[in-house]
């Protein structure tokens, strides 16, 4: 008698599909690094574009100071700060100074705005005038 064997579905793994569930994993991997250098790199961007836009702002500044120095040391400054602000001028010129004659203000009395309203009479003399004297 012969016994009747069990067969058994085994799974089977050839080669081939070995070297393909490797290929996907690694193509996975590798996806998934290129997206976070791709993300560093755009990181870099801005901040490459931020850093550009301020060396450039600060550039602008620093010329902007040294023209300023230059005037500041030049002759025409001495010159134009002797004449606007200490009033100094050339031994040949004449300065006329207006003077306006300053605008009279009339002071009033402290006893005007600490006056008190006109006194009223109390509320019940004014009801008994409506009442007992309509005529008045």
């Amino acid at each position: 008698m012969k016994t009747p064997s069990i067969t058994r579905n085994k799974l089977r793994i050839t080669l081939p599909q070995i070297v393909i569930i490797m290929g996907i994993a690694v193509s996975v991997w590798f996806l998934s690094e290129f997206s976070e250098m791709m993300k560093t790199s755009q990181t870099i961007r801005a901040q490459e574009s931020q850093l550009l836009a301020t060396v450039t702002a600060l550039h602008d500044q620093q010329t902007s100071l040294k023209l300023t120095q230059a005037y500041i040391s030049s002759d025409a400054y001495v010159e134009r700060a002797l004449r606007k602000e200490l009033k100094y001028g050339r031994p040949d010129e004449t300065h006329i100074v207006v003077i306006t004659p300053a605008a009279k203000v009339e002071t009033q009395n402290s006893l005007a705005m600490s006056e008190f309203p006109p006194k009223q009479k109390p509320h019940w003399m004014v009801w008994r005038d409506l009442f007992f004297a309509p005529n008045h």
